[in-house]
């Protein structure tokens, strides 16, 4: 049996969990590395829609990213964890298969996407995952921007996973420290990615030391699920971000905050100050 596994597709932000962890003086029982891809067709000939078009390139990918793994990749891996584990494509078979040969107690998530509840169940503690911008108000992808464009601060949230996106109970949420010349969205991004890894390995940290984790707050209302946006919305949230935004939505939500200085919002219901225009939806 593992401890605390974590599974990444060799993410950036995977990298840095990773490497956050291992800087805490922690190395990991497994790492699974996602090689496979979504577009391989099932092996049994069964139908998986129009990824059977795709699967020729998908191979592709898949034999390219095993190439640079033992290349490049897995001494690095190596170096922070017990062992590594070149895997198959994210809720595969044999990701499956892996996860249940390795029964952790715990899966952390590095990237890769969503996992199915067949995933969440090899766990026999549960699944964590950091997610770049404040919850429940702003889920999915593309959150920097949602966040500038809805008034709701750059921040982090570490949440237990479920089966629904970014639904999980809510374990912490910090904002990030943001000051009058702080403009740029991507910097701000990746300011809310590394606050994200930060917290993590906070909650390995606390995994080892203490062998458990509070149950987190449940996530009682649901906000709207956000994507990528488009060349539109993508010109618009850098000019928020140019125009300062992040910094006034900070001076607006760290009042909130049960630990001002380290920007630390409970982790209880919380009403959300007047500058947030998002408005619950309907489950």
């Amino acid at each position: 049996m593992a401890g605390i596994v974590l599974v990444t597709n060799d993410s950036a932000h995977g990298q840095r969990v990773l490497h956050t962890v291992w800087q805490r003086g922690v190395r990991l029982d497994a790492v699974l590395y996602i090689v496979g891809s979504l577009g391989v067709p099932d092996l049994r000939g069964r139908s998986l829609g129009n990824r059977i078009v795709r699967w020729p390139k998908a191979a592709a990918i898949t034999v390219k990213r095993a190439i640079a793994f033992h290349r490049h990749r897995r001494v690095l891996y190596a170096a922070r964890c017990q062992r590594v584990i070149p895997t198959g494509a994210m809720n595969g078979r044999r990701l499956v298969r892996d996860l249940r040969a390795l029964a952790p107690d715990w899966i952390i998530l590095g990237g890769g996407g969503l996992l199915r509840d067949e995933m969440i169940g090899t766990a026999r503690l549960g699944v964590l995952n950091a997610h770049p911008a404040l919850l429940p108000w702003i889920r999915g992808s593309g959150v920097t921007g949602a966040s500038l464009d809805h008034g709701v601060a750059i921040g982090a949230t570490l949440h237990r996973v479920d089966r629904g996106i970014d639904t999980g109970a809510v374990l912490d949420r910090r904002i990030v420290a943001v000051g009058p010349d702080d403009r740029d969205l991507a910097a701000l991004e990746a300011a809310s990615y590394r606050l994200a890894a930060e917290m993590m390995a906070d909650a390995v940290e606390t995994l080892v030391r203490h062998g458990t984790l509070p149950a987190g707050m449940t996530q009682t209302t649901r906000y709207p699920l956000f994507r990528w946006p488009d060349d539109e919305g993508m010109r618009r949230h850098h000019a928020l971000a140019a125009a300062g935004r992040a910094f006034e939505l900070d001076r607006a939500w760290r009042p909130l905050c049960r630990d001002t200085a380290r920007g630390v919002l409970p982790t209880a219901p919380l009403d959300a100050p007047p500058v947030m225009t998002l408005a619950p939806v309907q489950r």
